[in-house]
């Protein structure tokens, strides 16, 4: 029988996680299935059938499993398969009923039972589920998902809390001096101090956030931590309870402890209500887990997507603050305001606001009911904060419209309404809304004081980048816009610190967001990334900030960045492969990159790790060798000793469907391929590009979608752009012109880290008569490779939505050519295949298998030790006032 489970968990996790279900229409529905033999899916391959299921189109899959059932109705695999899109759905009956049929046809079925278990779950039908899964277990007792969905079930028993007497001396280790300095207690004195922090994420590859590592991970990374330099590291959420006693036994074994800033996590309410009592009775009951939790006094029950655990490992000494919440968009604290108008101001006993702003009134309730909580618990206090952003400053800017500001300008000065002409600017309203810690005290009962905490990157909103007023921000490199803003912002805080808690760069291919100085959201190799890191380090301390958090330890896979987010589909694979190109997944110091232990290819210009991989296609002494991993497309292409004509290798890409793409090669080189190409990869001299079809390339057909490829025998060939930063109209009417970026080109260098000349962006190397190159899944529009999933809308899909069909694989055309093919000049010396006729046949299909679990090895990024050394050289107090 088929299995997959792991697929099966991954989906169901994220649906109780994250909400990822919808109505399944009544028509979907169908009758009991009669108690028939089972069967396995049509001669036409189950791939088909669960296409719909892996794309997340959960209605359409529960369809295609009742036709299935219709024609066999005791098919195993259709009623697991529809009970699992029943499931994703939100119609836990549907799913019952199939899951429940197909257990009870098929009681040695451990997928059956397991996806039974998990829907009596979803239900509240504890011992239903109970039972399901151990039934799952006799059958299957190494399943990983079944053993974790058991050990979820059948929690160990909950430890009794040990014996407590909330203390009469108050602990506050932590506390806002009288110059508005951090300052921490020591050896019976208090000393101001500097935040050296890094925020920590936990997904390792092919896990989510909600999939924590083992407690030897955490261990590994406060070692490193330490060593780098950092003295205090930031979660967002509740962790297990391996990470709070790998940090406790860090601490009491160092003389320098790691001290620990934690977030409290929120979802936004339904219909952006903060005051909605199921929601906000649930941030309450999160708030006391963490006080708990950090007081090593907390048993926390199981629930998908959270952690859980008894919690007996006392960090509070050593949790130096709070911040509470999440980056707030400005639409949620407009409907918010709105709604509750009538709040205006809150006193507190520990936090007093005086404002006539709801949300700012609401955040001070929330603070200050975590402040009573822990210390009419334990007697403790320690600062807090919540999260804020340039997007909700207090600061305003004459160069950030608002978005029905700019369509008013539009029209006034006669331009196109909106993006795509669609009468809307689709961003945030960046500078309409704000929360300003300016209008908070602390309350009589508050000795440890209030700050202000901002995630705040160099790049984003555009005014960092556009407005005149940040135009004359200096440090020690140069010019810098970021440092001028982040003086205006201390200068206004004049009660409380401020923490810048999230800065940093990404050593991505792509740039995401342009700045001026260069100081870029992406598009930096390892060494400007910790180069750039410390230099924004510096800019934080010198403009008076009490702390600096770097945005991050290690790179997540899981996470998506704006620019590319659309074309990693289907989203709930997203941990299983790595995007060279997102910007979001590349913060890290810390590396993961495909490969069983290493480098799948390393791409150095050597052609000896080629020997391994076997000859897609040769002739005449021409060979091509291709290789996919978790990241990239490899290739190597080889030329016989001798050979003096040729000056170049074309490389032309057949993605899918090889009735689909350009017929006819580009560059000059006479004739037509039989396989219809929708990419075209160049390597002459010292320059190499990868063309995309005009029909295909996704920048410039952005207002003509539904993105396919389309059969033609244009013979053009475009370079592939993005747009980092769209065209902005100002408050004063200024008009400030888009970036683009040209991203097919390829940058040659090594990837050997022994090698003094090592470039974390290199992409190809080689001369003479061997080239080896990685190319990015996303530059080929490979949506999601781990299940061959590509851009391409089919027929059926409405128009305007992203197709993301499975290709069987790829096919490559192979041409040595001569003169020079970037001014179309080319001549064909060879092609693989041979040219018949003047067209080059169908190549063979280049597959790959597809996976459920990722290879990958870690590497401390080249910015790891830059960034150490900066810290370093940063002192551990505040710079003076």
């Amino acid at each position: 029988m088929r299995h997959f489970s792991r697929y099966l968990a991954t989906v169901i996790t994220l649906s109780f996680a994250m909400g990822l279900h919808g109505a399944v229409p009544a028509s979907a529905q169908v009758g009991s299935p009669p108690a028939t033999a089972g069967g396995q899916f049509p001669a036409t391959g189950p791939e088909a059938v669960f296409e719909a299921l892996h794309q997340g189109r959960n209605a359409e899959a529960l369809r295609l499993f009742i036709d299935i059932l219709s024609l066999n109705p005791g098919n195993s695999d259709a009623l697991v398969g529809a009970g699992l899109a029943a499931l994703r759905a939100g119609d836990l009956e549907g799913a019952l009923f199939y899951l429940g049929k197909a257990s009870t046809l098929y009681p040695s079925y451990s997928d059956a039972l397991y996806g039974l278990a998990l829907a009596k779950e979803r239900t509240g039908d504890i011992d239903g589920a109970r039972k399901a899964i151990a039934a799952a277990v006799k059958i299957d007792p190494t399943r990983e998902d079944i053993a974790v969905a058991a050990d979820r079930l059948f929690p160990a028993p909950v430890a009794e809390l040990p014996a407590y007497v909330k203390p009469d001396l108050r602990q506050m280790n932590f506390r806002i001096g009288p110059a508005r300095t951090y300052q921490v207690f020591e050896k019976g004195a208090w000393r101001d101090f500097f935040w050296k922090g890094v925020n920590l994420g936990a997904a390792l590859p092919g896990e989510f956030p909600s999939q924590f590592p083992e407690k030897s991970v955490y261990s590994k990374w406060l070692s490193e931590i330490g060593e780098c330099g950092f003295n205090l590291i930031r979660v967002y959420t509740i962790h297990p309870p391996v990470f709070y006693e790998a940090l406790r036994e860090y601490n009491l074994s160092h003389a320098s402890p790691i001290y620990l800033v934690h977030g409290v996590w929120a979802e936004l309410p339904p219909e952006d209500d903060f005051l909605d009592e199921i929601w906000l009775g649930e941030w309450k009951t999160e708030m006391r887990a963490i006080i708990d939790i950090i007081h090593g006094r907390a048993n926390l029950a199981a629930r998908p997507g959270h952690s859980s655990g008894n919690y007996r490992a006392d960090v509070s000494g050593w949790t130096a603050g709070i911040i509470l919440g999440r980056e707030w968009e400005p639409g949620n604290v407009e409907l918010f305001n709105s709604r509750h108008s009538e709040l205006q101001g809150f006193e507190g006993d520990f936090v007093v606001c005086r404002s006539d702003n709801p949300m700012e009134s609401f955040l001070a309730l929330a603070m200050d009911y975590f402040l009573t909580y822990e210390n009419d618990t334990y007697n403790a206090q320690r600062p807090i904060a919540f999260t804020n952003w340039p997007t909700l400053d207090p600061l305003h800017f004459v160069s950030e419209s608002t978005g029905s500001e700019e369509l008013a300008l539009r029209k006034k000065l006669g331009m196109q309404y909106g993006e795509g002409g669609n009468g809307k600017i689709l961003e945030y309203d960046n500078d309409s809304m704000t929360l300003d810690m300016q209008n908070y005290d602390a309350g009589y009962k508050n000795a440890a004081g209030l700050f202000a905490s901002y995630h705040a990157y160099p790049y984003y909103p555009d005014f960092l980048n556009l407005d005149d007023s940040l135009k004359t921000g200096t440090d020690a490199w140069g010019p810098n816009n970021y440092k001028a803003y982040l003086d205006l912002l201390v200068a206004h805080h004049t009660k409380h610190p401020v923490v810048i808690s999230e800065f940093g760069v990404p050593s991505s291919r792509l740039v995401a967001h342009w700045q001026p100085q260069g100081i870029t959201h992406g598009g930096h190799d390892e060494t400007a990334q910790g180069r750039i890191d410390a230099r924004l380090l510096s800019n934080i301390r010198e403009s008076g900030c009490a702390g600096a958090v770097l945005f991050a330890w290690i790179d997540e896979w899981f996470k998506k960045n704006w620019l590319v987010a659309e074309f990693e589909q289907p989203s709930d694979r997203k941990p299983l492969w790595y995007n060279f190109q997102d910007a979001e997944e590349n913060y890290g110091l810390i590396g993961y990159f495909p490969g069983n232990g290493g480098p799948s290819i390393l791409i150095d210009g050597k052609a000896s790790d080629w020997d391994k991989v076997p000859v897609y296609a040769t002739s005449g002494g021409y060979t091509l060798k291709v290789l996919a991993d978790e990241g990239w497309v490899h290739l190597g292409m080889f030329r016989p000793a001798g050979d003096t004509a040729s000056k170049g290798f074309f490389v032309g890409v057949d993605t899918h469907d090889p009735k689909r793409g350009d017929h006819r090669l580009p560059f000059g080189l006479d004739g037509s391929s039989e396989a219809g190409l929708e990419f075209a990869i160049l390597f002459q001299g010292d320059r190499a590009a990868v063309f995309a079809d005009d029909r295909y390339d996704l920048f410039r057909n952005e207002t003509m979608r539904p993105y396919k490829s389309v059969s033609n025998d244009d013979g053009k060939f475009v370079m592939p752009m993005t747009m980092s930063n769209r065209e902005r109209i100002g408050r004063d009417g200024t008009y400030y012109p888009p970036h683009t970026q040209e991203i097919g080109w390829l940058r040659r260098g090594t990837q050997d880290r022994a090698s003094p000349v090592f470039d974390s962006l290199s992409e190809w190397n080689g001369s003479g008569g061997f080239i080896e190159a990685r190319i990015p899944w996303g530059l080929l529009n490979v949506t999601d490779p781990s299940s061959r999933s590509i851009v391409s809308s089919t027929e059926g899909l409405k128009t305007g939505s992203e197709g993301t069909p499975l290709t069987d694989g790829m096919r490559f055309i192979f041409i040595a050519y001569s003169g020079d093919a970037f001014s179309s000049k080319a001549r064909a010396v060879k092609t693989i295949p041979s040219v018949q006729k003047g067209v080059v046949p169908v190549p063979p299909l280049f597959t790959w298998n597809t996976w459920e679990e990722p290879t990958w090895y870690e590497v401390r990024k080249k910015s790891y030790a830059i960034y150490g050394e900066a810290l370093s050289g940063t002192p551990d107090f505040p710079k003076p006032k």
